[in-house]
């Protein structure tokens, strides 16, 4: 068999590429190189002896706290600065101790002799390094001597800074460990007699309210709603509650024997307790505390503890009618011995609709559609109501609420407000302040409820009192539908039934009328009665007097296949009231109204026009 020339020559190819490959891989692959750390080991126990007082760091559930010479949460930053100079430290950047003892030098000459530190790393898997740090005589350079004392590594000027940081450093100034976001209760025992309420965060079902997260209550010693404002910051402020110094003193000294305030926090997994003794300066404004399970003396800003010590009547909602307007399906106001009711309609284009049906027991006589707008703006008005906050006499203290305690009966209310969610109902009540009271100032409260608030009720003081229909109809009267017009008019004079003026709408859209209906002032009065709108309907007499004129409007509805129809409607007038007021009603309606004087204006020189 013979062997073509072109195989050898692609063998022998391969076989030089082959080297090259291995060649080139054998000399650019990078090798590992592990240094020789004096501390290979992640520590989960650091303990530092300086001349006899030791400092121990220990971390629990990702937490380091100083176990020695005190029991405390540890700042992370401090422990993490020795951390880092710890890890970096390498044999390799030593030398021998026999080779400073052929140098004529001991280990005294780099403060070994004596250490002046000695420093224990325990590992997660429980291995121990134990070394010993010197001082370098007149220097502040810093030597370490191995565990086995057989070489010598110089320390960067950091480490030896990190390790002359004193205990105290290591410790963190917040007093809770417990975080604002996983407080889920608060308990406070204050006085002599051991006075004691408490807040829990819960999520609990409320009529009217959208369900939402967990909000604060009182729990005790009764059971209501916190405020959704100041409860979360108290909380939140006292979570974050830090160390002004701590101290050593003696019982007698603090007062801790026998605490005048202690606050207890629940987390989710834990339970902590600040003890609050006797004051730690001549001006009263610091304290001396402790933690329940700590014997660690610190003291504490008394007036940030203001707010627990007056917590029942800082922390109680100061929303008396908390609901979300919304949500409100209808309501019946009373007032005086009568009531009205409202019912809210299926919401169309133009919003919300609603409407005063005719009820027992209503003043309504007839069905009638209200004013979205003003239903609206007064459930807003009235879910926003908070009472109000008076100012004190001492003005570093802010005031507080006026939450009032409710006597037993509470006081007579003069007007009721039952509000309507679903099969749902909150009841809310409206009395008179107590003296001194105050102008706008009433005294709200829900049914059942044990406290009331103060608030000023100016915005709702017209609409709270208004039971009569009129006060709440819509203001738009009537309103062509779009394609339609008004196609005629006609004025008469109710005492003589003289017809005034008269008007009809030509099919090529000109205006042709008679009397003081003539032609450009027949465009103007269709204009205008195109869109009746009110500004009012009246419940007291104007002194307008009797009707005194009528006017009869055509109107044409859109063209279609049928024609173009035509329907009649009738309104009454009064003689004008001053020079922009003009009475009005609809035939077919008993309630009169204002007419809204940019229309009004058209029309009062039409009626004027035969003095």
């Amino acid at each position: 068999m013979r062997i073509s020339r072109t195989t050898v020559i692609l063998l022998v190819a391969n076989l030089l590429a082959f080297g090259l490959v291995w060649k080139a891989t054998y000399v650019h692959r990078p090798t590992t190189e592990t240094p020789d750390l004096v501390f290979a080991a992640a520590g989960a126990k650091l303990e530092l002896t300086d001349e006899g007082r030791t400092l121990t760091l220990e971390r629990r559930n990702s937490v380091w706290r100083v176990t020695a010479p005190f029991d405390w949460p540890a700042n992370l930053w401090t422990v993490q600065r020795l951390q880092d100079e710890l890890r970096f430290i390498g044999a390799d950047k030593g030398f021998p101790v026999e080779e400073a003892k052929a140098n004529g030098e001991g280990l005294a000459a780099y403060g070994l002799a004596t250490p002046r530190w000695t420093l224990k790393v325990t590992g997660e898997a429980g291995t121990v390094t134990e070394v010993k740090i010197g001082l370098m005589p007149s220097t502040r350079k810093c030597y370490l001597l191995t565990e086995d004392r057989r070489r010598i590594i110089p320390l960067p000027e950091a480490m030896t800074a990190a390790l002359e940081i004193k205990p105290e450093a290591y410790r963190v100034d917040k007093v809770f460990e417990v975080t604002d976001f996983e407080a889920r209760a608060v308990s406070v025992r204050r006085g002599p007699g051991e006075e004691v309420f408490s807040l829990v965060s819960e999520t609990r079902a409320r009529v009217g309210v959208t369900a939402s997260g967990p909000e604060w209550r009182f729990e005790a010693p009764f059971d209501t709603l916190a405020d959704a404002e100041s409860a979360p910051k108290a909380v939140a402020d006292l979570t974050n509650l830090r160390v002004l110094r701590f101290v050593n003193a003696t019982e007698a000294e603090t007062g801790l024997a026998n605490p005048v305030l202690r606050i207890a926090i629940e987390g989710s997994a834990r339970r902590q307790a600040l003890l609050l003794g006797k004051p730690a300066n001549e001006k009263g404004d610091q304290r001396f505390a402790k933690l329940e399970d700590n014997v660690a003396l610190f003291v504490v800003d008394a007036p940030a503890l203001q707010t627990w010590s007056l917590a029942v009547p800082r922390l109680l909602s100061s929303r008396p009618a908390a609901f979300d307007a919304p949500l409100v399906t209808g309501f019946t106001l009373s007032h005086e011995g009568r009531s009205l009711t409202l019912r809210r309609l299926d919401a169309g284009a133009g919003g919300t609709r609603w409407e005063i049906p005719v009820v027992p027991g209503s003043t309504a006589t007839k069905r009638r559609e209200a004013d979205r707008t003003q239903v609206g703006r007064f459930l807003q008005d009235l879910s926003a109501l908070r009472a109000i906050v008076r100012p004190v006499s001492a003005p570093a203290a802010p005031g507080s609420p006026e939450v009032l305690l409710l006597p037993s009966p509470p006081p007579e209310p003069r007007q009721k407000l039952e509000l309507e969610f679903g099969n749902d109902r909150l009841t809310l009540l409206i009395a008179d302040a107590p003296a001194p009271g105050g102008a706008g100032l009433r005294l709200v409260y829900a049914k059942d409820a044990k406290f009331g608030a103060l608030c000023d009720v100016s915005l709702l003081a017209a609409l709270l009192t208004q039971v009569e229909p009129q006060g709440w109809r819509d203001r738009a009267v009537m309103q062509l539908p779009q394609g339609a017009k008004v196609s005629g008019l006609r004025l008469t004079d109710r005492a003589d039934g003289k017809v005034l003026g008269e008007a009809r709408l030509a099919p090529n859209g000109s205006w042709t009328g008679s009397g003081r209906l003539d032609a450009a002032t027949a465009r103007r009065v269709a204009e205008a009665m195109a869109e009746v709108t009110a500004t009012e309907f009246p419940t007291r007499d104007l002194g307008a007097g009797d009707w005194k004129y009528e006017l009869r409007v055509t109107d044409q509805a859109a063209a279609g296949a049928g024609g173009a129809a035509e329907s009649l409607r009738t309104y009454l007038l009064a003689a004008p009231i001053g020079a922009h007021n003009l009475l009005v009603r609809d035939d077919a309606d008993t309630d009169a109204f204002l007419l809204v004087p940019i229309r009004a204006d058209i029309l009062i020189p039409l009626l004027e026009a035969g003095k």
